[in-house]
Order: C-alpha cells, then structure tokens, then sequence
C-alpha cells in the first residue's frame, strides 16, 4: 500500500470517526439517551429491593430542576414540586404495582436555545397490581417535557402529563 493510498485511509477515518462523535455528543442524542436512562430508572422490577429503589430514586433526583412543574391539564393542576416530593410521589406510586415498565416512543426534540429543550413523546406504561395477574394494565400517552442543560445533564424544568398517568 503506498503512502498515498495510507494517507487518504487515514483522513477518511478521522473524518468518519469525527462525525459519529459530533453526532453521538449532539444535544439530541445526549437527551434521547438520557430519556432512557430515566425510563429505567422509574421502572420497577418484580424483586426489586428497598436499597435498589433507593438507588434509583437517587439518580432521578438529579434529573429534575429544583423546583420542576408539573403539569396536569385536564385538572387545569400547575405545581411547582421540589424533587424530594416528586420523590415520595414516585415512590408511593411504585408500591402500588408489582411491577412497572416505561419505554418512551416516537421522541421528538425541539431545541429551543442551546440550553433549553422542549421534548414531546408517548409514553408506553405497563402496570401488574400481583405478579398473578395475567393482563397488565396498558397506557398508552403523550407527554411534554421541558429540559434545561446545566452543564451536562440535561434537567426537566416542566413536565406536562395526562391525568390517567398519575392515578
């Protein structure tokens, strides 16, 4: 292989690799990844421990602004919740099922300043009351969420969810 050949080997590479970082660092990506790391944080397995919940409720503590609203218009209900009573709220609501899974559909991000994002998606909740119970409980909505970047975390500021989500 001659230098020449090597050489334009090289570049492309670099050009290549360049572009799947500046793509893989995007605000978009970084929030689509963190979106999901949330989902899993709020899911409850069936074993799932006290110190596990714990952990998690840890993480998503700093995931959220101090105060985050929360909005909920089909009760025309704006709050503004410090994260520890998100917490609580959380916490309360996953000890009402055996288990939960979120997954988030159809994410659609809308920068709307370099660090302010509005993001729109479905989410897709499964709910058992008894690990015997056969047919879980389907929801299936769409949520807003407004995000503010502090350094590198994107933070929700605002979250606007249907009332069947909260029950």
């Amino acid at each position: 292989m001659s230098k020449k050949t090597a050489l334009i080997i090289l570049i492309l590479s670099s050009i290549l690799l360049g572009s799947w970082l500046t793509y893989y660092f995007s605000d978009r990506q970084v929030i689509k990844r963190q979106l999901a790391e949330l989902a899993m944080e709020i899911n409850k397995e069936v074993k799932e421990t006290p110190i596990q919940m714990a952990l998690k409720m840890g993480r998503l503590k700093n995931r959220l602004l101090n105060p985050c609203q929360v909005v909920i218009p089909e009760r025309n209900d704006i709050h503004s919740l410090e994260p520890d009573s998100i917490l609580r709220y959380l916490m309360y609501y996953r000890q009402r099922y055996a288990q939960i899974s979120i997954t988030l559909e159809q994410v659609e991000i809308n920068l709307t300043s370099g660090e302010e994002a509005m993001v729109q998606t479905t989410v897709h909740l499964l709910r058992q009351t008894t690990l015997a119970q056969t047919d879980a409980m389907v929801e299936i909505q769409p949520i807003e969420l407004i995000l503010i970047k502090h350094e590198t975390v994107w933070q929700i500021k605002q979250v606007t969810i249907p009332e069947s989500l909260t029950e």
